[in-house]
Order: C-alpha cells, then structure tokens, then sequence
C-alpha cells in the first residue's frame, strides 16, 4: 500500500472513530467495507489536498464533496441509506447541523497535520542523506 493510501485510510479512520466516539448522528462504516469507488475517490481528494499550499474554507470542501457523491449517484435523503444511495448532508453548507459543519472543519485540520508530518518526514530523510555523504566521504 503505497503512502498516499496510507494517509487517506488513516483520515479516513480517524474520522471515522472521531463520530463513533463522540457519538454523532452519522457514523461511517469502516474503511474496508466501503466500496472500492468511494475509496478511490476518496484517496483521489485526500492526495490532491496534501498537494495544497492553501487549503480551502470548511464550505468549499462540502460542496466539493456533495459534487462527488452526486457523480457517484448518491442524492438527498433522511437518512443514509447505502443502497439507495441517499444522505441527509447532501445539502447546502449553510444548512448543515452544527456538528456536520464541524466534521468538515475537522477533516481540514487532519489534512494539515498529515501535511505538517510529511514535511518533517522529508526533512529528516534529506538531513539523514546529507550526513550519511558528509560520513561516506
């Protein structure tokens, strides 16, 4: 498993036990029982935000995702319903509950970090490399 999956299985599953623990009103299923499209999609979204010198507002990545899951089939409805494909977050940001808004925020702040990770990650890979040409030599 290469390391971008590897980051986008661990947002994923850190929010994933972030609603189980918190006990909100939508808790995802885990990660190996998603289809393979959503987490395609979702690998996909994850790596093009690590790339991001900005990220965007909490708003921007909510209607990023509604944009996703609409093109996935999914479409408005009550509750999750995963075969007929509806959910109750499938609406603008502004009429989202509190706690949806939140999530979103949240997911940002989790991109961050794995940003913040992998740049210290690079650093101490390229300090290792100069010390061991400053030793080798």
């Amino acid at each position: 498993m290469s390391g971008g999956i590897k980051i986008a299985k661990a947002i994923y599953e850190a929010a994933r036990l972030e609603a189980e623990w918190s006990k909100r009103s939508l808790i995802p299923e885990k990660w190996q029982d998603r289809d393979g499209r959503f987490r395609e999609q979702y690998i996909r979204t994850v790596q093009n935000y690590l790339t991001m010198a900005n990220l965007p507002p909490p708003d921007e990545i909510h209607a990023n995702w509604m944009r996703r899951y609409l093109l996935m089939g999914w479409d408005y409805g009550e509750k999750v319903d995963r075969d007929l494909k509806t959910h109750p977050d499938l609406v603008p940001y502004d009429e989202l509950p509190k706690d949806e808004k939140d999530k979103d925020a949240i997911f940002l702040a989790r991109i961050w970090l794995a940003q913040q990770l992998i740049d210290i990650c690079e650093a101490d890979k390229a300090k290792e490399s100069i010390r061991r040409v400053h030793f080798d030599s």
